[in-house]
């Protein structure tokens, strides 16, 4: 939550530009049939003031400037509740990526200006409380990083044709801006009754990117996941009630509903969609890094290798959220209040615990926020922001400023449904 003193100010010309340049993107000859084929040539995006002058990189960021600028394209809208409330606004590099109603943009967070826009090929659906977005997912090859996302779309109806529902996504060049591949597909149905909530313990339903290997993209949609070719735009297989989560050494690992009060944790091979391992009477499946998935077992949240199915922790009692700091840590949280929480760390590949809290010291366990390499980012009762060190759990910075819930080497990214905001790091 912002404090009064703490009133960020508005990227300016970041809506503007998007709602100009949207018929630009993504409309090269070919692209966004119903087979799900992806464009042709890559869209040329919007291009502004890339702000690349010089500036300090803190990693970890520990303290946060006291004001900082609104992101109002990661917005989301008034109706979603749980996970989805998240700013739909992914930070790498010193850029804030955000999946748009209107397509992606790229905002320089030192400037707070807009790097380039790129608007999907379908327009977003005019009225109402606007969409859902899943945040946007950045992947390295060859050296080179690209941005991927994924929206809901309508495709209206043409003469005695019908309207149709499709998942349109769009993968851009961080460095430029280009289109390296976009496409669509037809979305599968949505269940009803029983098979109508959502399975995530995020409790997401918005299109996500979650993986991409051997040129298959991998997207999940109200509970339906897809394995996508990025080469031809077909769609290998789709497997409705599964929740992808992790995409790991060829295994989509996810929750899959079976049936009425039938959960379950699923490994899936990426090249068929045929089930490699399963965990029977599993809930609130979640990610908890580049390898490993977490859903709650017999009263207790189990952490489980995503490629195996191993299983390569147990938890106390209650429900536990995990979070991987993109290094070598995974913490893991309880839910609720502060004054009932309790956080354990552990070494993301041995799975070793480093430390826990609470402990004979007496100390309160402060609700996590963030973790990134090697800095938890909370807060205490009162809404009172602390970094504590990831390795030991000793308190790194008693006034941050700032309790973000998305960071990177140059500053962090607050939560509220209506104002997400970014707050430059200053140590």
């Amino acid at each position: 939550m912002l404090s009064e003193n703490r009133v960020p100010r508005r990227a300016m010309g970041v809506v503007g530009v998007l709602l100009a340049t949207a018929g630009l993107a993504a409309c090269g000859e070919g692209g966004g049939a119903s087979e799900g084929k992806p464009s042709g040539d890559p869209a040329k995006p919007s291009q502004t003031d890339g702000g690349k002058s010089a500036r300090q990189a803190f990693d970890p960021p520990v303290g946060f400037e006291a004001g900082g600028f609104e992101l109002p394209g990661a917005s989301q809208p008034s109706t979603a509740s749980g996970g989805a409330t998240r700013a739909a606004v992914t930070l790498v590099d010193g850029v804030a990526y955000v999946t748009a109603e209107s397509g992606l943009e790229a905002t320089d967070t030192q400037t707070g200006k807009p790097r380039w826009t790129v608007g999907t090929k379908n327009a977003a659906e005019k009225g109402g409380f606007g969409s859902n977005r899943g945040a946007p997912r950045v992947f390295e090859s060859g050296g080179k990083k690209t941005v991927y996302a994924a929206w809901n779309r309508t495709v209206p109806g043409e003469g005695t044709a019908p309207s149709r529902k499709v998942i349109e996504v769009l993968a851009v060049d961080t460095a430029d801006g280009r289109t390296v591949w976009s496409g669509e597909f037809p979305a599968g149905p949505r269940g009803d009754g029983w098979s109508s909530g959502a399975i995530g313990a995020d409790e997401v339903l918005a299109p996500q990117v979650i993986g991409v290997e051997a040129g298959v993209v991998v997207v999940t949609a109200d509970d339906t996941t897809y394995a996508v070719d990025s080469a031809g735009g077909t769609v290998h297989w789709q497997k409705p009630d599964f929740r992808a989560l992790v995409l790991a050494d060829g295994v989509v690992a996810g929750g899959e509903r079976a049936g009425y009060g039938d959960r379950r944790l699923v490994g899936v091979a990426l090249a068929t969609g045929e089930a490699r391992w399963t965990v029977r009477d599993a809930t609130r499946p979640a990610a908890a890094g580049p390898r490993l998935v977490t859903a709650d077992r017999e009263n207790r949240t189990r952490v489980l290798d995503a490629a195996t199915g191993s299983e390569r922790a147990v938890l106390d009692t209650g429900s536990w959220g995990c979070r991987h700091d993109a290094r070598s840590l995974l913490l893991c949280s309880t839910y609720g209040s502060a004054s009932k929480g309790a956080i354990v760390v552990f070494d993301a590949t041995s799975v070793q615990k480093r430390w826990a809290l609470p402990d004979a010291s007496g100390r309160v366990v402060p609700k996590v926020k963030a973790f990134w390499h090697g800095a938890v980012y909370a807060e205490t009762e009162g809404e009172k922001s602390v970094v504590l060190d990831g390795g030991t759990g000793q308190d790194r910075d008693t006034a941050p400023g700032a309790a973000p819930i998305e960071v990177d080497q140059y500053g962090g990214l607050t939560h509220s449904l209506d104002h997400p905001a970014y707050y430059r790091a200053v140590r």
